[in-house]
């Protein structure tokens, strides 16, 4: 999963087999995402999400139809006290009137601190001198 500006400045999204698609808010909704990662987690265990998109219509995506509805729900939590943290994305949305999910193998990506973090900042820190550029 990536968070990030496209080679023309577009903020985008991209995981498993959708692509790269348009982010919504772009700099501002980029920023929330990174302050969202970058929060203290609980030391027990946890789950807590983030609604990247919220039923966003695509369009110009070669993997998406236009007008598909896309939602991005990333969660982010902690099993057991003690335990590893994991993240895992959840996709859904519509296409004209047929909802769809994405059922991906439930397995969830382990997170390290020791690399979310740096990642999370570098991604407030571009966020942030985006804004200062405009």
């Amino acid at each position: 999963m990536a968070v990030g500006q496209d080679p023309g400045g577009a903020w985008c999204f991209d995981a498993y087999f959708i692509g790269r698609t348009p982010l919504g808010g772009g700099a501002p909704r980029a920023a929330a995402f990174a302050q969202w990662l970058l929060a203290s987690p609980p030391e027990g265990r946890y789950e807590k999400e983030f609604m990247l998109l919220d039923s966003e219509p695509q369009n110009g995506s070669w993997r998406l139809t236009d007008g598909t509805r896309l939602t991005v729900e990333v969660l982010l939590g902690r099993e057991e006290a003690g335990g590893p943290e994991y993240l895992q994305v959840l996709l859904s949305g519509e296409i004209g009137n047929v909802a769809f999910e994405v059922c991906a193998p439930l397995d969830c990506e382990r997170v390290l601190r020791a690399e979310l973090e740096p990642a999370a900042a570098r991604l407030l820190t571009s966020c942030t001198s985006v804004g200062q550029a405009e």
